[in-house]
């Protein structure tokens, strides 16, 4: 019963990984600058985004090949309407200094009270973007064409602060039905979730913990799931010994879309 009661917690967490308010009762200053202060204005302008073809299939992939020794980081760069969240730099330093790629998930809201941030994240040729929705809504309760809104509005959002549109979509808490998958692939994006959660929302999981995390769940072809706006807690402090961690286990790390073939893969280490 311990145990469920432990899942039922880290699910919660990281569902509200988005959302966490001021008036949680936690105290936590993550390593990340502040947030710009949230102004309700206009939503952009929403302008046609240019679709792949052919379509992608209307499937969710949680990882890689298997057989092969990749790994993808990913990072979600999101947050609430009512509550905006950070910009955790000491993520943002761990990469550069180990000099790794990555891939951000990138809600567009955020994008729209951190443009800075968002384009020193695109000078770096070892990182890319994906989509991660305009406001991290349940897309279950919406209807298709407020789905093809959210997925648009960021795109613009994305294109207009970095020329860069994105192939790849990652849903707000992961949650979807059927149809959800089917507006996301005729946006010409590809549906990316995970198979390695780190659970890294939890303030009381620290650097050990995560570590400890990635340990248990990382495999062949895994997309390892953190947090660079600030709600992962500790994200910073462990992100140095998971990513030591996976190169002396054998694993070359690569973006979402190397690992997934749209892009052709580095030679293994």
């Amino acid at each position: 019963m311990k145990k469920k009661t432990s899942l039922l917690l880290l699910i919660f967490l990281f569902l509200t990984s988005c959302t966490l308010s001021a008036q949680s009762g936690v105290t936590v200053t993550p390593s990340s600058i502040p947030s710009a202060t949230y102004t309700k204005t206009p939503l952009p302008t929403i302008t046609a985004t240019p679709y792949l073809t052919p379509t992608p299939p209307a499937e969710l992939i949680t990882s890689g090949d298997w057989t092969s020794p990749y790994v993808a980081l990913t990072f979600d760069m999101c947050q609430d309407p009512l509550y905006p969240a950070g910009y955790d730099i000491g993520v943002v330093d761990v990469l550069q200094r180990y000099n790794v790629p990555a891939t951000f998930f990138m809600g567009g809201d955020w994008m729209r009270t951190h443009p800075d941030e968002t384009k020193a994240l695109a000078a770096n040729l070892n990182f890319e973007f994906g989509n991660h929705s305009w406001s991290h809504a349940d897309f279950t309760t919406l209807t298709q064409e407020q789905i093809g809104q959210e997925i648009d509005m960021t795109e613009d959002m994305l294109f207009q602060l970095t020329g860069k549109h994105s192939r790849l979509f990652r849903l707000p808490s992961g949650l979807y039905n059927e149809s959800t998958l089917q507006v996301v692939a005729s946006h010409g994006l590809y549906t990316i979730q995970w198979d390695s959660v780190t659970g890294d929302p939890d303030p009381t999981f620290d650097a050990a913990t995560i570590l400890s995390e990635v340990q248990r769940t990382v495999q062949n072809g895994s997309i390892i799931i953190m947090h660079g706006n600030g709600r992962g807690w500790h994200t910073a402090e462990a992100l140095p010994l998971v990513i030591d961690y996976l190169k002396d286990k054998g694993y070359t790390l690569v973006t979402v879309s190397q690992l997934i073939g749209l892009e052709p893969l580095p030679q293994a280490e």
